[in-house]
C-alpha cells in the first residue's frame, strides 16, 4: 500500500550505560529487525524540535534536554507491507532526571490504540546483518 505523501519525523537518541532505548519493530519485509528511536510524527505548524519534545512527554512521560542534532535523514523503505518515504530528525536528547533510565522495557499505547514497546539494546549488538537501527545511517552517527 502506498500513500503517497511523506511522513516527516523527530525522534530522540538516548544513551545509558552502552544501550540505547528503542521501539523493536519485527518487519516481514527484509526480515530484520529494526530498532527504531522513540519519537514521532510532525504536527502541521509543529517544529521538529517542537514534536519531539511533545512526542517523549506523550510516550515515556519525561521532560527532556536536547543536546544536538545528531542528523536528518530521508528513507524510501517498506515496513510490514506498508511503503514510506519519510523524513526524519533525530536529535541527541536526555532526560531531565537520570532516575528516567531506571527500566529495562516499558510498554506504551498510542493515541490509535497502537501498542508498542521502548526496551535498552546493546549497542555494540546492533552490528550483525539482522538488526537495523532506523533511520539507516544513524549507527554510523551515535557513539557511546
Amino acid at each position: 500500500m502506498n500513500t503517497n505523501s511523506i511522513r516527516v519525523r523527530a525522534s530522540a537518541v538516548f544513551i545509558h550505560q552502552g544501550k540505547i532505548l528503542v521501539h523493536v519493530v519485527e518487519n516481514r519485509d527484509d526480515g530484520k529487525v529494526w530498532l527504531i528511536p522513540p519519537g514521532g510524527g510532525l504536527r502541521y505548524g509543529e517544529s521538529s524540535f517542537q514534536a519531539l519534545e511533545r512526542e517523549i512527554r506523550e510516550e515515556l512521560g519525561w521532560s527532556i534536554l536536547v543536546e544536538s542534532l545528531i542528523g536528518s535523514f530521508e528513507s524510501f523503505h517498506s515496513v510490514n507491507g506498508m511503503e514510506e518515504h519519510e523524513i526524519s530528525f533525530v536529535y541527541r536528547a536526555r532526560p531531565s532526571s537520570t532516575a528516567e533510565f531506571a527500566f529495562s522495557s516499558r510498554e506504551i499505547v498510542e493515541d490509535n490504540g497502537k501498542r508498542k514497546t521502548l526496551q535498552w539494546f546493546e549497542i555494540e549488538s546492533i552490528t550483525d546483518s539482522k538488526h537495523l537501527l532506523y533511520p539507516q545511517g544513524l549507527l554510523e552517527k551515535v557513539s557511546i
